[in-house]
């Protein structure tokens, strides 16, 4: 029921930011923009306030917002006050700043200027492109140079105030005009935007004004609702003048709505449902219903299925102006968010490590582009991928590079985020990620070289107590880019040697000892071999290997002496009677292992007098 234009969004390429940046989401679900000739303020200023108001819950496409820009025409400088006081009370949880503004004696005594407030939690103004373009008739065209915060892409608006009659001259000075306004637009720079609105008071669509705002050129003007013919009953959904049949006391004109002299252009690209693009283009409080008579004879029907919300707009339009505002909805270009952990810490060399890229549109609302992304691995990161359409936040698209490490040493990593997509906020950045690439750690058996097999030889007799073995364990040539290490398990065990203690904790730059028992009397030949592998871990880290140390015991057992060859030379003679005598009524040389040295000690050497 009301004039739209909808597009499916290209996929513009690829999109992106976040460098460890953060997500400050866009401040609405879409860029509405809202222009409107107000007639002096001749009109009702109570009703003016209403219809704000009613714009910012205008959701007739599905969508509402406060307007981000609101322009006005035929405003002289004791309004501009007013006005901006009516849009603090309309929109109390939003603050409105007042772009550049300049008048003239000529527009504030008769016909007003041009007056534009944008919304700043997201549009802020470069003074600098402001112009005033003379159009003939005494008139001014505004021009402002807007830019959405955080994306990159200038927004130029133009605010026109075209001479109004159907003479002769009257069409001249249109036409002097708009060529004046387009010659301004084609030296803009090529990549920028422009949206031209205002009261052109253009009375069709062969006029030569009109054709020259939509000729061809550098900033081809594109009327959004057409090129054709919008006269008669058929086509009064467009028409914007006059809301009233008959004329006020105070000045506002009458007829019936029946005119087109309000317009929304846009330049080349905003049409194409890439970045910044229109969405939606309606006349507020027109239902088409009402060609050539009052907006709000009878019932008006603009809000569907809402008569009574409808004919409260009719009939505070009628009461605040001549004309009818115009509202129209853009989409807002992707922003993207990318985020990945800025330190990964230690690593082992030539391990596989993924390191995640998480990519979002930060974009947030019901109008936002779609939005492609290119994430590549640069300096020390591996791999790429293409994102086809980035999850909107507070969802996350995953992309898995790999860390090179290949090199020992520290890493400073970059990952490239490249972003096509038109007008997307922070097209092209890189995001840093850091490690520590160490070495596998290097268990030995010998400090001073890598040493991983050992043969320890052991002669024992079979009568010797049980003893420990300490075997130490070295990390061959540590350093804080060496990993360090730990034994995990011992295997190989059989009679007679049993573990005993394993090395506790990490194995760094100081050696830890393997313990073990072993118990001559548990040996069953003379000759034992035993083959031990020892587990080594490197410490928990990314890409730890497991290694093994060999360790072979040989034991070679010798048959048990008599107990009586006290000075162990082989012989039990004097010099053994000597010292047990010496030893005679204490515990040293007890031979029958009864506490004390005595006669039946005597009786048990004498009993092995000679050769052992």
């Amino acid at each position: 029921m009301t004039p739209s234009i909808r597009h499916s969004s290209h996929l513009a390429a690829i999109a992106v930011f976040f460098g460890v940046c953060l997500l400050a989401a866009q401040a609405s679900a879409n860029f509405r923009v809202v222009s409107w000739n107000l007639a002096n303020l001749n009109g009702d200023t109570d009703a003016i306030e209403d219809v704000f108001s009613e714009i910012e819950s205008d959701d007739v496409e599905g969508t509402s917002a406060a307007p981000h820009l609101y322009i006005f025409q035929e405003m002289r400088a004791v309004d501009a006050n007013v006005i901006e006081g009516l849009i603090a009370s309309a929109h109390p949880n939003h603050d409105y700043v007042r772009a550049t503004f300049t008048t003239t004696a000529f527009e504030n005594g008769s016909v007003g200027a041009q007056i534009l407030f944008y919304r700043d939690d997201a549009v802020l103004e470069i003074p600098s492109g402001h112009q005033d373009i003379f159009t003939g008739a005494g008139r001014n065209t505004d021009r402002w140079q807007m830019r959405l915060k955080n994306y990159a892409f200038d927004l130029y608006v133009y605010s026109s105030h075209l001479k109004a009659g159907n003479g002769t001259d009257d069409r001249v000075e249109r036409e002097q005009g708009a060529t004046t306004v387009r010659s301004n637009a084609n030296a803009l720079p090529a990549e920028a935007h422009a949206i031209f609105v205002g009261d052109f008071n253009i009375y069709s669509n062969t006029e030569s004004a009109y054709q020259v705002m939509t000729a061809p050129g550098a900033k081809q003007v594109v009327d959004p609702l057409g090129s054709g013919s919008w006269s008669g009953a058929s086509n009064a959904i467009k028409h914007t003048q006059s809301p009233r049949l008959s004329a006020s006391s105070n000045g506002l004109i009458g007829g019936g709505m029946d005119d087109r002299f309000d317009f929304h252009f846009v330049s080349e690209g905003l049409l194409d449902g890439s970045g910044f693009s229109l969405v939606d283009y309606r006349v507020v409080g027109n239902d088409g219903n009402h060609y050539n008579t009052s907006i709000n004879s009878g019932n008006n029907s603009y809000f569907p299925g809402q008569t009574a919300r409808s004919n409260q707009l009719a009939d505070d339009i009628y009461d605040a102006s001549d004309h009818v505002p115009i509202l129209c909805d853009y989409q807002i270009p992707a922003r993207l968010a990318a985020l990945v952990p800025d330190e990964l810490g230690l690593i082992i060399q030539n391990a596989s490590y993924p390191v995640s890229v998480q990519v979002s549109n930060i974009a947030s609302g019901d109008l936002v582009d779609s939005c492609p992304a290119i994430v590549e691995g640069l300096d020390g990161v591996l791999g790429d991928d293409t994102i086809m359409d980035v999850a909107s936040f507070p969802n996350f698209d995953i992309v898995n590079l790999t860390v090179n490490t290949s090199t020992i040493g520290d890493l400073f990593g970059t990952i490239s985020i490249q972003g096509l997509g038109q007008d997307v906020a922070s097209s092209n950045f890189t995001l840093e990620t850091n490690a520590t690439i160490i070495a596998s750690s290097q268990a030995s058996f010998d400090s001073g070289g890598l040493d991983q097999d050992e043969l320890l030889e052991l002669v024992v007799s079979s009568d010797d107590p049980s003893f420990m073995i300490q075997v130490p364990i070295f990390n061959f040539d540590h350093s804080s880019l060496q990993a360090t290490c730990s034994i995990s398990s011992v295997t190989g065990f059989s009679g007679g040697l049993t573990l005993e203690d394993l090395p506790q904790g990490q194995i760094g730059s100081q050696s830890a000892d393997l313990v073990l028992l072993l118990d001559p009397a548990a040996l069953t030949d003379d000759s034992t071999e035993f083959v031990l592998e020892i587990a080594v871990d490197d410490q928990p880290l990314p890409g730890a290997r497991s290694s093994t140390l060999d360790l072979v015991i040989a034991v070679t057992r010798e048959a048990a002496g008599s107990p009586a060859d006290l000075n162990n030379d082989g012989l039990i003679n004097g010099a053994d009677l000597a010292q047990l005598l010496a030893s005679w009524g204490t515990a040293k040389n007890d031979l029958d292992g009864d506490g004390v040295v005595g006669g039946a000690d005597l009786a048990f050497l004498l009993a092995a007098w000679g050769a052992v």
